[in-house]
């Protein structure tokens, strides 16, 4: 079989993958890529405060239902279908109706830990908060909460800074 580097082609059937408690299904792993990307098939339900990622940029391609990003300081709804690239250092967030599903590419590899670690927590009964607080900084995702967060809107300020199309 032809590779490149560490990877190898890899298919990842329907029923495949790593589950990741309260999160999804890291779908291709950073040993599987190469570090090159991971993606995870996100079915919730937790979901993030505004937070950052100085080192990885981030795609959701959105698969069923409807997300509500935060991008900056605004808000964007993302329903089936949609694209959200999140580039690195942007601060971010989102809010889902029931049922949705994506999936969430991060580049470089590298995030898949923080997943592992807050799924893992919120499993053994400890607050998304507390999980946040103490993996801040550990996985390139630093809490950013300088506006407040409302999850059933993604409350923002308006001014535009990013494009729709």
């Amino acid at each position: 079989m032809a590779t490149v580097g560490d990877r190898q082609p890899l298919v990842v059937r329907s029923d495949g993958g790593e589950q990741v408690p309260f999160i999804g299904s890291l779908r291709a792993s950073a040993a599987e890529t190469g570090e090159a990307f991971e993606v995870i098939e996100y079915v919730g339900p937790a979901t993030p405060p505004p937070h950052v990622h100085r080192d990885h940029d981030e795609a959701f391609w959105i698969l069923e239902g409807s997300f509500r990003f935060i991008l900056g300081r605004e808000t964007a709804k993302a329903p089936k279908r949609a694209l959200v690239f999140v580039a690195r250092g942007t601060r971010h967030g989102f809010s889902v109706e029931p049922g949705s599903r994506a999936l969430l590419f991060t580049i470089p590899a590298g995030l898949a830990g923080f997943f592992r670690e807050l799924g893992a927590g919120l499993a053994a009964g400890k607050s998304g908060t507390e999980i946040r607080a103490a993996l801040a900084g550990k996985y390139d995702s630093h809490p950013d909460s300088a506006e407040p967060w409302v999850a059933a809107g993604c409350l923002g300020q308006a001014s535009p800074r990013f494009r729709v199309r």
